[in-house]
């Protein structure tokens, strides 16, 4: 009996490693040549359970046109993204040119600045009136040039290879709209073959379990974004910052990468402001950036592993393997691959203790 809870427990130990191997090969070399068509899965699973609760009484969706009816829902919801999408885009964009506009005056701004640190160190170190503003001035001038030289052989290919992005980017998008408008059209048809066999449904129940997982995790981030941004915004507002909404948004999506976080710019601002002798603003600062942590590192875990069915120190570690293994998609990676091959494990071994109990 002994020996058979240790080859048991081996041969658990062997599964999950295996499966931690084939979701790392599958994420970091098969999602890549296949993510047009993972992206049509994703919104075809999301989205054909909402057109048919919505178009279900309707004689088009009962009659011979539903094709033409799914092909209208498939572009209208890709239209609405890409509507969104340069909104957002061009709201940045002209913030982007306000500053640009703006340049020579916060230069100007950040020269006065520099200088007056220098002759605080000048007096601090008892050096010549203008010595430190004088060397960093040559240090920079010196950086300038530097960098103005390793630059201009590199944008003709950064040019070359930046068109050849967008092209492939323009290409995925297409296929990845014709592709769904396919997936939704035959979904009924596919989910019916799949279930026709174990292993079908093995791998319908996984997908079930990540599109409620992606649910929640999507969610969850939605409103800790939301509040973060809405947090982070007020704060630039009350000591009126002119960019306070392009801030505010910018720290947000920078308080969802691990380890960085929302430090990474509110940080240098409260130093910035308290140089400057601007303490109540450095507080403001200060009160957003404890906000954004009691956020973030309480409420995520809790709202997502709770729903999930994952501890919330299970989820911490997943999405930050996730996001050294592959970068910002591995923060939303990480947790669904430790999902995928938790379902995986209970379907593997249930399975076989079934069968041991059949025979």
């Amino acid at each position: 009996m002994e020996l058979k809870r240790v080859s048991l427990r081996v041969k658990k130990s062997v599964f999950i490693i295996i499966m931690s191997i084939a979701i790392y090969i599958m994420f970091r070399f098969f999602l890549p040549m296949v993510f047009p068509f993972v992206v049509a899965g994703v919104v075809s699973t999301l989205y054909y359970p909402f057109l048919r609760k919505l178009y279900k009484d309707s004689e088009i969706w009962n009659g011979g046109k539903k094709k033409w009816l799914l092909m209208v829902s498939v572009v209208c919801l890709y239209v609405i993204i890409l509507l969104l999408i340069l909104w957002i885009g061009g709201y940045l964009f002209g913030q982007g040119h306000s500053i640009w506009l703006n340049f020579p005056f916060y230069q100007a701004r950040a020269v006065c600045f520099v200088k007056n640190c220098c002759c605080q160190i000048d007096i601090l170190l008892r050096m010549e009136d203008g010595a430190c503003f004088a060397y960093m001035e040559s240090m920079i001038g010196k950086i300038d040039a530097e960098t103005v030289s390793a630059l201009l052989p590199k944008v003709t290919t950064y040019s070359v290879q930046m068109a050849g992005r967008i092209f492939n980017i323009v290409f995925e998008i297409i296929i990845a709209i014709i592709a769904t408008f396919f997936m939704i059209q035959d979904y009924e048809q596919i989910r019916k073959k799949m279930l026709e066999s174990e292993w079908g449904r093995n791998v319908c129940r996984v997908i079930a379990t990540s599109k409620e997982t992606l649910k929640i995790y999507i969610r969850a981030q939605g409103l800790i974004l939301l509040l973060d941004g809405t947090v982070c915004t007020l704060a630039f507002l009350l000591i009126k910052q002119p960019y306070a909404w392009v801030l505010g948004l910018l720290t947000a999506l920078v308080d969802a990468l691990p380890v960085l976080g929302a430090g990474l710019i509110l940080w240098p601002y409260i130093v910035i402001l308290l140089v400057a002798g601007q303490i109540g603003k450095a507080g403001v600062v200060l009160l957003a950036y404890l906000g954004c942590l009691l956020i973030r590192q309480i409420t995520e875990p809790r709202m997502i592993g709770s729903k999930v069915g994952m501890r919330p120190l299970y989820t911490i570690f997943s999405m930050y393997v996730g996001f050294r293994l592959f970068g910002i998609f591995g923060f939303l990676l990480g947790p669904v691959g430790v999902l995928i091959g938790k379902e995986f494990y209970q379907a593997y071994f249930s399975t076989n203790d079934k069968n041991a109990q059949g025979t």
